[in-house]
């Protein structure tokens, strides 16, 4: 269960989530090196590492990303 009330919406595991999905689509090849993203996320989103980790595991587990090593990859639907 995701919390939706009483929490900063910016700190949301679907709001980051959506945030980067978005940045990686926008991607040429729609992948981004995990650095890049852990960038975005402190840069952009002004969020803790451990949002972000949050954010990708339950993107992956989700079955929206794969990740090769170095690199997010955006599992397209289609």
């Amino acid at each position: 269960m995701l919390p939706i009330k009483g929490g900063d919406p910016e700190i949301n595991v679907l709001y980051i989530g959506a945030y980067i999905l978005r940045k990686i689509r926008r991607q040429k090849n729609k992948r981004m090196e995990i650095k890049k993203v852990f960038e975005i996320g402190e840069s952009e989103l002004f969020i803790s590492v451990d949002y972000i980790i949050i954010t990708l595991d339950w993107l992956y587990i989700l079955s929206a990303i794969r990740c090769n090593g170095s690199e997010v990859i955006v599992n397209e639907t289609e």
